[in-house]
């Protein structure tokens, strides 16, 4: 091995370290293994039910079928015997800039009704027929029932009418970058919620993170030595790094003369 290629594996190392950085934000037991701590649950008035945590392959009221949690042994999830309309929610701020920030979550949809129906609300106590889940990102000091633009900030995930009515546990990414460096300081609320006046609706969720750059976390890292080599961390939406090729070190010859 050269000492140009040994040059380049450490720099390589070296900027793959200095990706490695902690968010300037997190979530507070994503995975529900410490119960709800650090979450707060609400339920609208007149509802049954509520999310509780899933342990197990039954859901935690009906001991309907669901899948195992996928991460840990706990899940949360919204079961019930009536009707009713049900928030799970954590505030957090970033109080610095990020770079590349992604959340993270799992979510099980169990809507045993025979369609979705998603009116613009969360109420389940009208003639309305309302049976969906979404995940939203609020303003600090929303309502947490609230699906008004001045308090979504940002909607990742929401059941549309033709969606399959079981599905899970599925991941979820989105980048949120740019909400988090356009809201420094501002308390934000991930919320996750759901209505059903239809009939039973699990809505289960696990494995809630946010994640800052990372290389080879979640991805491969590649390292070609020789020609053209370029080092890059693929299937990592966080980061992509190139390196500009450098020549092998040549030691001279010398001769006496």
């Amino acid at each position: 091995m050269t000492n140009g290629t040994r040059l380049f594996i450490r720099l390589g190392a070296t900027l793959c370290a200095l990706s490695l950085r902690v968010p300037a934000a997190s979530i507070n037991n994503g995975g529900f293994e410490s119960g709800f701590a650090g979450w707060t649950r609400a339920d609208q008035v007149g509802s049954d039910g509520t999310f509780a945590l899933q342990t197990g392959a039954v859901s935690p009221v009906n001991g309907t079928a669901v899948p195992a949690p996928p991460g840990g042994s706990t899940a949360a999830m919204s079961d019930a015997q009536g009707p009713g309309s049900h928030v799970l929610y954590q505030t957090f701020m970033a109080t610095a800039l990020v770079p590349q920030t992604v959340l993270d979550f799992d979510l099980f949809i169990g809507n045993r009704a025979s369609a979705f129906f998603t009116p613009s609300n969360l109420n389940f106590a009208t003639p309305t027929l309302n049976q969906q889940a979404r995940v939203d990102i609020l303003t600090g000091g929303a309502d947490p029932f609230s699906v008004s633009t001045a308090d979504v900030l940002m909607n990742l995930f929401q059941t549309t009418t033709g969606d399959a009515l079981v599905s899970g546990y599925s991941h979820h990414a989105s980048d949120i970058t740019a909400l988090l460096n356009g809201h420094l300081n501002t308390p934000l609320t991930l919320r996750f919620a759901e209505a059903d006046n239809v009939f039973t609706f699990q809505f289960a969720v696990d494995n809630v993170d946010i994640s800052g750059d990372r290389c080879g976390t979640g991805g491969i890292v590649h390292l070609a030595i020789g020609r053209g080599a370029v080092h890059n961390c693929t299937d990592t939406p966080a980061v992509r790094l190139k390196f500009i090729r450098l020549k092998p070190f040549v030691r001279a010859r010398t001769s006496l003369l």
